[in-house]
This record gives structure tokens, sequence and C-alpha cells, in this order.
């Protein structure tokens, strides 16, 4: 039997936010046979692919322009070792809370202190859940997966699945290419309650003159959520929004000192702080504050809740208000917990010039003593920003004045062309988005080592308190994820020097390309948008010019492209427009392209 899809499915009551939602694409399974069937369609094929549980952790914004796939692999069986462990394995589409009710009317301990939290089984390995002094990764003994890559299934440890606060290797390299099928959680064959650290946990146990058992507790912390966290059957919410920052602890009292407050925090294993996010949110005085329909939750700041008709773009105004006001008053950036489901592009054009820029130093010809802002062009670079990232391609030498002019607040990952200092120059400028962890790079080989190299201040074990730090990743020139985010090299030649352009989506960005090769060519069709290299007019030995750029998109037909890498002798902005083909466009510092 075929797969079946439906097309255009609203899919809002899948989510527990509320908010209108839609999937070009949705289909369901139950199984890892009927999964690997869906593998093999050309709907899964030749789109983005979208694995959700209850929608829980999602804001859709717009129309998913992909398949929405949703997991009815129900079933939940147990075995066990000896007398005090038990294995209990669960299908990845059951429901999370009634898991937790299943394990209790077992005498199974172990989650009791995660009861209540809304989800499936499949989104607890994948989010490392956690409340109350418990978190998945605690119990979690292996996951079972299937691998969309090379169709098999493939089963992971707990200490595979890379856990971490709210976080996990299904959620950066893992993300879309491995669906969890079920989830074998290692727990005690006991109905009585350990899990007692944290204090209102603590104090209800001692106020009942006898060892708590796990009904009793999970009872306690279901009351416990009830008085701070709406009950997303009535009134819409992803649960809480917003990650707590860890930061160091020199950086902490920085904070402190910043903003003139004691923040509360407390100290991890690893020596750093962490904040709380509904305590800065509250104190920022944003608790309670409405956008459109979106609001912040009065009894709990961390929420943000679908308060009546709440439009994905009322959620996002108010998120920006909120990371805003906190960012005013305590120095410090808050991260969304919730994925925003997204796959449009927007690219801002944040340098469209040369290695020297334009205007030139001591040069007056027209285009350098232009008083057109167009004819203005710092060093190439371009910020992407899609599925809620922004992903910066090149930290150029101008970037602290790009990221000024262009309020750029967080980077999630950089991407990297190639070793030259125009590409790499603004590395350092980077430190502001170190202060909560390293930022994910991504480039060659070569580069990497050259980086290394020149910026071994920022590679090295023991960093000066301060200097921008990275989570250095080598790529070969195969596609690689981003947060789930399908990121494919291309690789030109920059006279006889290999480099990388990057397509993500629908969306390329070539610079300092001088030849193509078929094959390369192979990855660039398709496309809505291409941003290549167009030096200038007269030939250069590594660079494209003008008509080069020009032929090149005339052969892959992308719907829109845009030249950059311009210096001045390509000529004045408003001239070289009335020159190109309609669909074709020179870039100017500060464009916004949609794709």
């Amino acid at each position: 039997m075929s797969p079946i899809f439906e097309q255009h499915k609203d899919i809002t009551s899948l989510t527990t936010f509320g908010i209108p939602a839609s999937a070009r694409w949705y289909a369901e399974y139950a199984s890892k046979e009927e999964i690997l069937k869906i593998s093999r369609s050309e709907v899964f094929i030749n789109n983005e692919v979208l694995n959700i549980g209850s929608g829980s952790n999602l804001l859709f914004v717009g129309e998913y322009n992909g398949l929405v796939l949703r997991s009815r692999i129900t079933d939940i069986k147990s075995y066990s070792k000896d007398a005090d462990t038990i294995y209990v394995i669960s299908g990845a589409g059951v429901d999370w809370d009634e898991f937790v009710d299943w394990c209790i009317d077992h005498g199974y301990g172990g989650v009791e202190n995660m009861a209540g939290i809304p989800g499936t089984v499949g989104a607890s390995a994948v989010q490392n859940v956690g409340a109350y002094g418990v978190e998945a990764k605690d119990v979690i003994y292996r996951v079972e997966c299937f691998d969309t890559l090379t169709r098999n299934t493939r089963t992971f440890t707990a200490e595979e699945c890379r856990f971490g606060y709210r976080d996990s290797f299904f959620k950066h390299e893992g993300k879309e290419r491995y669906i969890v099928l079920r989830v074998c959680y290692r727990l005690r064959q006991s109905d009585i309650a350990v899990n007692l650290e944290y204090k209102p946990v603590r104090e209800y146990a001692a106020s009942l003159g006898h060892a708590p058992s796990i009904r009793e507790i999970a009872a306690e912390v279901r009351r416990i959520r009830a008085a701070k966290l709406p009950d997303p059957r009535v009134t819409g919410s992803a649960g809480s929004f917003f990650k707590n920052p860890v930061v160091s602890k020199p950086h902490y009292d920085s904070l402190c000192h910043r903003s003139g407050c004691e923040i509360p925090a407390h100290v991890t294993d690893d020596g750093r702080m962490k904040l709380s996010a509904a305590w800065l949110i509250d104190h920022a005085g944003m608790k309670g504050h409405r956008y459109g329909g979106a609001m912040v939750w009065e009894k709990q700041p961390l929420v943000i809740v679908n308060a009546g008709n709440a439009s994905a773009h009322d959620v996002l105004h108010l998120v920006e208000e909120i990371r805003s006001a906190v960012r005013r008053k305590f120095f410090i950036d808050l991260y969304p917990e919730v994925n925003y489901i997204d796959t449009s592009i927007e690219v801002t054009l944040l340098g469209s010039g040369t290695s020297k820029g334009v205007p030139e130093v001591g040069c007056e010809c027209e285009v350098c003593r232009s008083e057109d802002v167009r004819d203005k062009r710092l060093r190439a670079s371009v910020l992407v920003r899609t599925h809620g990232m922004n992903i910066l391609i090149d930290p150029s030498p101008d970037f602290r004045q790009q990221a000024l002019d262009n309020k750029i607040f967080d980077i999630d990952a950089v991407l990297v062309t190639h070793i030259h200092y125009d590409h790499v120059g603004g590395i350092d400028d980077l430190r502001p988005f170190c202060l909560t962890g390293d930022i994910p790079l991504y480039t060659r080989h070569d580069v990497a080592v050259e980086l290394r190299k020149k910026l071994d201040y920022c590679f090295r074990e023991h960093h000066y308190p301060g200097v921008p730090t990275f989570d250095m990743h080598e790529v070969d020139n195969f596609p690689f994820y981003i947060n789930g985010l399908k990121i494919e090299p291309v690789e030109v030649l920059h006279g006889s020097k290999p480099i990388y352009g990057y397509r993500i989506g629908r969306f390329a960005y070539i610079t300092d390309a001088k030849s193509i090769s078929e094959t390369e060519k192979e990855k660039l069709h398709g496309l809505d948008t291409l941003i290549v290299n167009g030096l200038r007019y007269e030939e250069h030995f590594a660079h494209f010019t003008i008509p080069e750029a020009l032929g090149l998109i005339d052969e892959l037909k992308p719907r829109q492209a845009f030249l950059t890498h311009m210096n001045h002798e390509a000529g004045l902005h408003a001239w070289l427009d009335d020159q190109l083909p309609p669909n074709v466009h020179p870039c100017y510092d500060g464009l916004k392209i949609k794709v």
C-alpha cells in the first residue's frame, strides 16, 4: 500500500499553541515499515521534512512548505534484568503524561517528577525534557531511530545522544536525519519516590510524615504546574518559551555590576552560572505584557500564551519586545527554547564590496565620490535569516559596523567561504555573541587549519576571558545540517584556489568565483535567488567579470539574481542597474531579499 499524503493540511489542532498552522504535505506512520515506505516517496525526497509529536514546542510561521510527519507508534512494553531495575520501551507517539501514568500504574519509579509536561515520548529524547530536579537524560537508556539517509534503523545509547540542558544530538547534527521511533527508559521497580531534591517537592514530602509514593509526587507536581502554567487544552501555549541563560562566572559578575542587581543564579556542574529567564522577564517589567493576541503569562513569565486569536506575527513581535526589554535592563540576550518552523528565507546584504571596499582609499573617481548610499560598499558578507536562526556568511573586516548598522543582536552560526582577510577579518568582532556559549563555525579543512594558526587565542583549551570562542566544524563538499537546516557547499575556483559557496534551500551565495565545474553547477539548479560575484567589466584572473556572472545566471535561470563583491570599476549603482537584465540587480549594503 502506498503512503497516504494529505495536501495543504490544517494542522492547527495538532499544536498546543492553537495558532493557525498548515503544511503543504502531511502523513502519519504507525511502524518503521510505514516510515520506510514514506521515505522512498517523491514527496519525502523532494521536500523538507518535519517530524512532530504533539506540537508542544513549535511555532509555525506561515505554511510549512514541506512534509509534516506524525508518529502513531504507541506500543509500550517492559522487561527486567533484576529485582530493582525495569526497562520500559515506549513508542515515540505515546503522549508523555499518559506514559508517566502507565509507569506509575505499574509501580515503576523515575519519571514521576516530570508529570504534566506536554509532548510525546519521542520529544522527551529530542528536547531532554525536565522538571523538578529530574531530566529525561537521567532515565533514558537507549533511543531507537529511523535514519532517513540510509533508511536503516539505528539505536543510540544515552551517551551517544549527547544530552545537555534542553538539548540533545537530535536537535543539532541529528535533526531531520533521525526520526525517533521508540525510547527505552531505565527505571526502578519501586513505587517509593526518591527524587526529592527540588525544594517544593522536598517540602511537600516532609509535610506528609511518610515516604512519598511516586503517585503522590506526580499528583503534587501536577498541582504545582497547574498553579503556575496554563493548561494548553484551555489556553494555548508552547510551554516554556525561553531557555535559562548560562554564562561564565566573570560574565555573571559583570552583568550584576552593570545592571545594579543581584541576579539570581545557581552554579552548574561545569562552574558556570545559570540564570532564571522567568526572573529576568519579570524584573524587566514584561509579566502580563501583551501584543495583539499574544501575552506573557501572568503566573509564569517564561510562558507566552495565545490569549485570543493570536497570530504568529503577534508572538514574534512580543518575543522581540521581551528580548529587547531584558537586553536593555540586564545586558543579556534570551534565546527561544521553542522551535520556529519557518521555511522562508530573508537575506540581508551586510557588504557588497570587494577587498578594498568602495570608496577606495585615495581614489576620486565618480563612484568613490558618489553621494548615493548604494555606492558605499563595505566588504562582502550576508546574514541569512531562516528557521528561526541568524546565519552569518563571512565575517568581513567591516563586521562591527555592519552589525551596528543592521542591529544584529544574535548569531546562531557562521559559514566561512575561504581564508582571505576580507572574508574573515571580522571574526574577533564576534565576541559579543559568544557570551552565552561557543558559536558554531563551519568551513573547509584548509580554512580551519589557517584560522587556528592566525587566531589561535580563539581556539585554545584555556581562553583569555572575553575572547570570541567557536565550536569548529570542518565540512567536506557534502551537505551538512545546522539545527536541521540543510546546508550544501558548492565548490568554486577562486583563480586556481578551491573555495566554497553555499546553498540554503532555494538560495545560493557564491563569492570570489572565477569558474565552476559542471558537477558543482548541478547543485545550483532550481534556485529562486542567486547572489554571485561580479567584480567589474574588465577581465580578472581570480574573479568573475560582470559578463561572466551574467553568463552563469543565464545558464542557471534563477527567478532573481544579484551581483556582489563589486569594486568601483563596476560603475555607479544606478547606471549598472540599468545595464542589467530585468531579473538581475547589483547588491547594495543593507539590501533585504525575500526568497
